[in-house]
């Protein structure tokens, strides 16, 4: 993340703000009415009670999704169509980095996770990209799951029920076993990218992360659970979804407009918290630009 920021910073496509703002309402505020007249990201530098920036608006720009995919002279959507086909042919095209970053360790309220709407459940983690593998197959996948914080040590998850994630955790239950997960976020855009595409079943989203990027993405190992994450992630959620356990979550604003009412979902039990030196966390409004693109 930090090395695409650098870029968009580098090029004048990124808007720093340097006051600081609150994470209850002010930063997702300020995001929204920002994207009605700029399609720059925006860093928040400074938010009350963390001393980590968060990011928002980076995916409000049609170009910068082609870019990030190298669409060159072809439309965004004949690109993608190449970058599936090829991950079909690279299974995982991954690499283990020797070269593990320094990472720091803490809790999940050390995040500056956000509140986004005046009648939402508590504060919600919107960007963070769900890493867990078929219990069956091994195959990893990467989805999206809004995610309530209640405590450091649980988040409560809506797995929309067609989802792959929804079905390993299924799979899970049925033995009565939790499921292992990773939370990625502020990770690489390609991973981003790739977790937003639906493929088939048994697909990997990371050989298309790797398609997109053009070269193998480096993975390190997490500290609690048996999974590999890609190293360049900002911050690392680890954790199990836990079988036949559902605790009420919600409202939440989501994309349609509307508020979802509580509801009995599932829950993840945190295990262990990393984030890079210079990380920020990614902020995404449900309905934006952003996550509408």
């Amino acid at each position: 993340m930090q090395h695409y920021l650098t870029k968009l910073r580098a090029r004048g496509d990124l808007i720093v703000i340097e006051r600081e703002v609150d994470p209850k309402f002010e930063a997702a505020a300020i995001a929204r009415h920002m994207q009605k007249s700029s399609n720059k990201a925006i860093l928040f530098e400074r938010v009350r009670g963390h001393t980590m920036p968060v990011v928002m608006n980076l995916c409000s720009d049609h170009h910068r999704l082609q870019e990030i995919i190298r669409c060159g002279e072809r439309t965004f959507c004949e690109r993608l169509d190449e970058e599936i086909r090829l991950a079909e042919t690279l299974e995982a095209w991954q690499e283990e980095d020797t070269t593990l970053p320094d990472l720091c360790t803490g809790k999940l309220g050390d995040l500056p996770i956000l509140t986004y709407h005046e009648r939402d459940g508590g504060r919600y983690i919107t960007s963070g990209i769900f890493l867990a593998k078929d219990p069956e197959t091994g195959v990893p996948n990467l989805s999206f799951h809004r995610s309530m914080y209640v405590s450091d040590n649980e988040l409560r998850i809506r797995l929309g029920s067609s989802h792959d994630l929804a079905r390993y955790q299924r799979a899970a239950e049925a033995q009565n076993k939790p499921l292992e997960a990773a939370i990625l976020i502020s990770a690489a855009p390609e991973i981003f990218m790739a977790a937003c595409v639906s493929l088939p079943p048994q697909a990997n989203e990371l050989a298309l992360a790797a398609a997109m990027r053009g070269g193998p993405i480096r993975m390190r190992p997490c500290k609690t659970v048996s999974l590999s994450v890609p190293a360049s992630t900002d911050i690392v959620i680890e954790g199990h979804i836990l079988p036949n356990v559902r605790r009420p979550e919600g409202p939440f604003g989501e994309f349609m407009g509307y508020y979802v009412e509580v509801g009995d979902n599932h829950v993840f039990e945190v295990k262990h918290v990393s984030w890079r030196k210079d990380a920020s966390f990614h902020g995404l409004v449900c309905g934006s630009d952003e996550d509408l693109r």
